[in-house]
């Protein structure tokens, strides 16, 4: 769920049923927690923050900012359970008593984990990033036309199309189809399926993987002239990041 706004914010406390997590793309976020003594972590631009299930927050921008919020399970205003500005009410309460957690968010800085000519991409969790084989989050940029090779993952993947378009090359019934992802959409790939990544233009893109990305387990057919292989350095340093992991 992309999120921005040009003036500070002023958002309730509120204990949710899912785990968040939260790609800060531009400005801050100043995240609260606790209950009864509380502590506020700040979540500058180019770092990502863990909001475990339970974990009573208040998250609010104190100016102009632009972020990514993921929710697993998905967001529902029937479990994000806010507090009322007039104070807590006995079903509040009785929520808190019964779900709260004492648990703190966790922040995590990004890692540009694919430095190719056309394309970066930058990890605010997985493997690298926050040491979590179970899901990964990057925000992807490619600055000018390019492909990448075909794959077929071990996982699933959601794509969200910021800014630009994604076109996606697949087997179809009568060979190969192509899907057009345009800015403010998004796709889902699922495990196992045979595809191609093309970027007719500069592209901004959220790829979110569970499980997490991992290079091996992308299963890619090296192609010569490839957003990752133009450069051959690109893949090995993507592993070395992988085995420090």
């Amino acid at each position: 769920e992309p999120g921005s706004g040009s003036s500070s914010t002023n958002n309730p406390w509120r204990c949710p049923e899912f785990t968040e997590y939260i790609l800060m793309i531009r400005g801050e976020a100043h995240v609260e927690y606790g209950d009864g003594e509380k502590a506020t972590i700040i979540v500058a631009a180019g770092s990502g923050i863990y909001l475990p299930k339970g974990c009573r927050v208040r998250v609010n921008y104190p100016g102009a900012a632009e972020h990514i919020a993921i929710c697993l399970p998905a967001f529902s205003p029937d479990t994000e359970h806010p507090e009322p500005p007039e104070g807590v009410t006995p079903a509040t309460l009785a929520h808190r008593i019964q779900n709260y957690l004492d648990l703190s968010p966790t922040l995590f800085p990004s890692v540009d984990v694919v430095k190719a000519p056309t394309l970066t991409i930058t990890e605010y969790f997985g493997n690298v990033a926050s040491q979590d084989p179970t899901f990964s989050a990057c925000i992807s940029k490619v600055d000018e036309p390019c492909s990448e090779a075909w794959q077929r993952p071990t996982f699933a993947e959601w794509v969200l199309v910021l800014s630009g378009v994604l076109h996606l090359e697949h087997e179809g019934e009568n060979g190969t189809e192509t899907t057009v992802v345009p800015a403010g959409s998004g796709v889902f790939l699922a495990a196992d399926e045979r595809v191609k990544w093309v970027w007719p233009e500069a592209c901004t893109y959220v790829p979110i993987c569970v499980p997490a990305f991992t290079p091996d387990g992308c299963r890619r057919e090296p192609e010569e002239g490839s957003a990752k292989d133009a450069d051959p350095e690109t893949m090995a340093e993507l592993h070395k990041l992988h085995e420090k992991a």
